[in-house]
Parts: C-alpha cells; structure tokens; sequence
C-alpha cells in the first residue's frame, strides 16, 4: 500500500504533509484493529508499505505516541498501546465530566439546522446496523455533536481520550443489545438539543458511558463496579 493509493479520493490530501496523511493512515489502522494492542511496529516495514522514508513515518509515530496510541519502549521499537484495566477505568472517569460539559453547551447553542444534520447521522446509523460503518458514523455523530459546544479545545481533547479507547470498542460495540441501547440514547439526546435542554441530555450520556465502561471493565478483570459507579456519581453532579 502506497500513500497514494490509499488517500486515493479524499479532495484535501494535497493540504495535509506527508507526516499527517502517515499519521492518519496508522491511527485508522489502529482503530481498525489492523494494528492490535500490543503490536510492534517495524518503521523499516511501515515505510515501504507507505513508499515514503523513515523520517515522516518516525515523526507520524511520535505524534501517535502523543495522542497514547502508541509507545516507545527501550528493546522492542514502537508498539500499539495497551491499555491495562486502571487506564480504562481512569478514561472513563475523565471522559465522564468533559464529556457532559460538551454535551450540555452543545445543547444550549443548537439550532434546528445543526440537528437536521446530525439526526440524518442516525439515520443512517440504523440503516448499516452490525457493519463496519456503523462505527465510523458512531464517532461522526459524537464528533459533530460536541462540536456545537463551541469549545474546540474540549472537543479536540475528547477526540484523544476517546481514540485511546477505540482498540477496546469493540468489547462492547459488538454487542447487538448495547447498540441498540446507545442509539437510543443518541435520540434522546438529540431531542434534549431540539428543546434547548441542557438537563434532558446529562441522564442518557451517563448511561451511555457507564455501560460500556462496565461491559469493557469486565472483560479486563476489574471486578470493583460498585467503586467505579460511585466515583462515576460524584463526577455526575447536575447544576443546582
């Protein structure tokens, strides 16, 4: 695979240094599961495979290892980051409270336009149900909605916490039953912003992360739910 063909059709390539489109390649093939947790990265490999030298694939490689996607580590070269069952506990805990800020200032700057646009993301959302598309319009829907917020360091900051759990989504994305429950939660939400309701949006957010926090805490051997719900609780605190 060459960078060439396969940025092959995306009309902004030519605005994007060679270091970025690597950059971009790489993550999508983490998020993917191309490239697993624990993987190592052969540079060598990489830069064949992308028909560029190793000095942009490095650089590609340190701007991951910023964004906890990857790590250096002394005798074994570069490898995909593996999240231990305390990481992803304290990803969830962040995620909670940014999350929520983002949510709730997106609701109150909402227009009918805006919303127009993202529920027609979860319409075809229900359309391409248990396929890969699915997931990639999971991430739009979250990406575009929180961008109404008007907060882009937030926002850009939850696209870091929330690509560092996207190797692990599938310990709960894969689950038919939580898919259909975190797509209703995406209605609710977006009908919370139709109605300029800030409040309406918080409970189905919550749910729509402590849920998969515990489906993906479980298959990681954390066993203490109840101390992680109560940490949970504290971080969910409605204003008065």
């Amino acid at each position: 695979m060459t960078v060439e063909t396969s940025m092959l059709g995306k009309k902004d390539t030519a605005y994007r240094s060679l270091t970025q489109i690597i950059v971009e390649l790489i993550r999508q093939g983490i998020y993917e599961g191309t490239y697993k947790p624990g993987t190592r990265l052969n540079i060598a490999d990489l830069a064949q495979s992308f028909n560029a030298s190793a000095v942009p694939v490095r650089e590609a490689l340190r701007n991951l290892e910023a964004e906890g996607l990857v790590e250096f580590r002394p005798n074994r070269g570069v490898v995909i980051k593996e999240l231990s069952a305390s990481e992803v506990r304290e990803l969830f805990l962040m995620r909670l409270p940014l999350e929520l800020l983002a949510a709730t200032q997106a609701t109150l700057n909402a227009d009918d336009a805006a919303m127009d646009r993202i529920e027609a993301i979860l319409k075809h959302m229900d359309a391409v149900v248990e396929t890969d598309e699915w997931h990639v319009l999971h991430d739009q829907f979250h990406h575009d909605f929180y961008a109404l917020s008007g907060l882009p360091r937030l926002t850009q900051y939850l696209e870091v916490l929330r690509g560092q759990m996207r190797p692990y989504a599938k310990l709960y994305l894969s689950d038919p039953k939580h898919v259909r429950m975190a797509q209703e939660e995406h209605y609710v939400m977006v009908a919370a912003a139709r109605r300029r309701d800030p409040e309406a949006v918080r409970s189905p957010l919550v749910e729509h992360l402590r849920r998969p926090a515990h489906m993906a805490l479980k298959a990681l051997g954390f066993t203490d739910l109840k101390q992680f719900d109560a940490h949970f609780e504290l971080l969910n605190v409605p204003r008065g």
